[in-house]
């Protein structure tokens, strides 16, 4: 597959890790159609593209800020990662509180169709409001980082997928951190050595630039 590097990453000499999204095998193409949103990793940077899901108060019970665009994260401030159930509570409880006070009216009435119609509304009132406090909670992989967080949903991915894209993040953090992400192989003798280097230094090959993709 082919990623539009020279768009996304803030260097040239950045590569690829892994990416976490929805449409996450299509939404990096040429094309650079950031639809959905997507969190990608490279050797340096978090970049969070497409739709940005972003925290309120800590996403303590649904405070989400949804917009559109991208972000970038040095790895070096990424403070940790933890999956996370947000759900909206209020048209689901609304909905449950009405089918309750209309059952409530049906058993006063003394008319027994009100009563039988009554009943029937507050059953389905009750049973749209469960189905949509169900429908409307989703699962989130929250990134913190100094000064905020990313969310991303991550409703069709299994917890092995979600465990290891967090330990992902966390060597390739550790990497950096000790100057690791600054190297790469030589193509010739596979040995580690310095990213801007154009000879290597244990066998002598010309290394080749760095394409702009």
């Amino acid at each position: 597959m082919k990623y539009n590097y020279k768009n996304l990453f803030a260097s040239q000499h950045e590569k690829f890790i892994a990416i976490l999204g929805q449409d996450y095998f299509s939404s990096l193409l040429v094309e650079d159609d950031l639809s959905d949103s997507a969190i990608i990793i490279s050797d340096k940077n978090i970049y969070h593209v497409g739709r940005l899901y972003e925290s309120r108060l800590h996403i303590h019970g649904g405070g989400l800020r949804v917009s559109r665009g991208k972000k970038t994260v040095s790895l070096r401030d990424i403070t940790g990662t933890t999956s996370k159930e947000i759900t909206k509570p209020v048209p689901g409880l609304s909905l449950v509180i009405f089918g309750i006070l209309a059952a409530i009216l049906g058993i006063l009435s003394e008319v027994m169709q009100s009563t039988i119609i009554m009943l029937v509304i507050a059953a389905l009132s009750i049973a749209g409001g469960i189905m949509l406090l169900i429908k409307l909670r989703k699962r989130y992989l929250v990134i913190e980082y100094a000064g905020g967080s990313m969310a991303q949903p991550v409703k069709f991915i299994t917890d092995t997928e979600l465990n290891l894209f967090q330990g992902i993040i966390s060597d390739e953090k550790e990497k950096l951190l000790s100057g690791m992400g600054d190297l790469k192989e030589c193509l010739n003798c596979g040995e580690k050595i310095q990213l801007s280097a154009r000879i290597c230094r244990y066998c002598g090959e010309t290394q080749k630039e760095p394409s702009a993709e």
